[in-house]
């Protein structure tokens, strides 16, 4: 998820694990402690992107990652702090709970956490959040906010703390429920349709738990659509989005090209960009005006390079960024439709 929302679990974390003993210094080193594993997005600052690709959410984001740097953390905060009767033991444990929460976190989102690595790859995403969610993180900044300024008795700190930690962790679990309501609803349509199909994904919309896409693969592609949990299964409509493989077959056993498939999940449509460059789109995040039938701008894309003889990779790829922008007209097309009402929309389903 997004810094300000892993601080924040952080801190809540922080104070109901030390917050007696130490006061505003568990909140503190809590959220500090919780950004740690994004910081392998420096790596990106000097690694080539295709190395770079399997980095973000790797090692740092391992379950064994908290295991290895809590301790240099535990004796740092052990020596700073000796006034405070805390024992090396807990500010380990201390440590290891508040960096750990991050990639539970992360799991619960999309483009996937290597929890395993180094002995999986594999990445984890549930898809029950979004990466950014107010409804998850505004009670834990509210309650954090209000611990490090007020002047309230202990007993009061420690319950407004555990009052916005279950508000927070019970809505995030409620996720997880809307989630099995969409799966349903796509299912019911994907029979109504009579559509076969190989497997399928769902992902939660922007800022709305209630609004689902669904991603439907087939032998020659996917169908993809959209579903308000305040709407009926009847009202699903799909369009078809070719994979367009053939236009990376003479390439597909490349490295690089590997890569992408590795982190899509196989998930893909290939495009040409007006260059004449292969595009490598990643469907499981959508396009930018998907919900309005509008599949021409991809949210994460990869324009595919071939390269010199004396480069690292013959084949490699750089991330692309849109120059899209979402204008107040389209926000409000979004969270009317987020709500289950209808509107007309342009269809741009891509053919190329």
């Amino acid at each position: 998820m997004d810094p300000i929302t892993h601080m924040a679990v952080g801190a809540a974390v922080g104070e109901a694990l030390l917050g007696k003993k130490i006061g505003n210094k568990a909140p503190v080193y809590g959220a500090l402690a919780a950004f740690i594993p994004d910081l392998d997005v420096l790596f990106g600052l000097f690694l080539h992107p295709v190395d770079y690709l399997s980095i973000h959410r790797g090692f740092t984001h391992s379950i064994f990652f908290p295991f290895l740097l809590a301790p240099f953390l535990a004796y740092w905060a052990y020596k700073k702090n000796k006034d405070k009767e805390v024992p090396l033991k807990q500010w380990f444990w201390f440590f290891v709970a508040v960096i750990i929460s991050h990639p539970l976190i992360d799991i619960m989102t999309g483009y996937g956490t290597q929890f395993f690595y180094p002995i999986s790859r594999y990445a984890i995403e549930l898809n029950t959040i979004f990466i950014i969610d107010p409804l998850f993180t505004i009670p834990l900044l509210v309650g954090i906010i209000y611990i490090l300024v007020s002047k309230r008795a202990r007993t009061k700190r420690t319950k407004i703390n555990y009052t916005v930690l279950g508000i927070s962790f019970s809505y995030l679990m409620l996720t997880v429920v809307f989630k099995l309501f969409a799966m349903q609803a796509f299912y019911s349509a994907i029979e109504r349709d009579n559509i076969q199909y190989e497997r399928m994904r769902t992902f939660p919309g922007p800022f709305a738990s209630f609004f689902w896409r669904g991603l439907i693969e087939t032998e020659d592609g996917y169908y993809e659509g959209y579903h308000s949990l305040f709407g009926s299964a009847r009202d699903i409509e799909f369009h078809f989005i070719p994979r367009n493989e053939h236009k990376i077959k003479e390439i597909k056993d490349s490295y690089a090209v590997g890569e992408l498939l590795w982190f899509s999940k196989g998930y893909y449509h290939i495009s040409t960009n007006e260059k004449g460059n292969l595009v490598f789109n990643d469907l499981r995040f959508g396009s930018y005006l998907g919900f309005m039938g509008d599949y021409s701008d991809f949210i994460f894309s990869f324009k595919i390079l071939k390269n010199k003889p004396d480069q690292p990779y013959p084949i490699s790829f750089n991330q692309e960024v849109g120059s899209f922008s979402v204008s107040a007209s389209d926000l409000r097309k979004y969270f009317l439709t987020a709500w289950g009402r209808k509107e007309s929309h342009l269809v741009a389903t891509p053919d190329n």
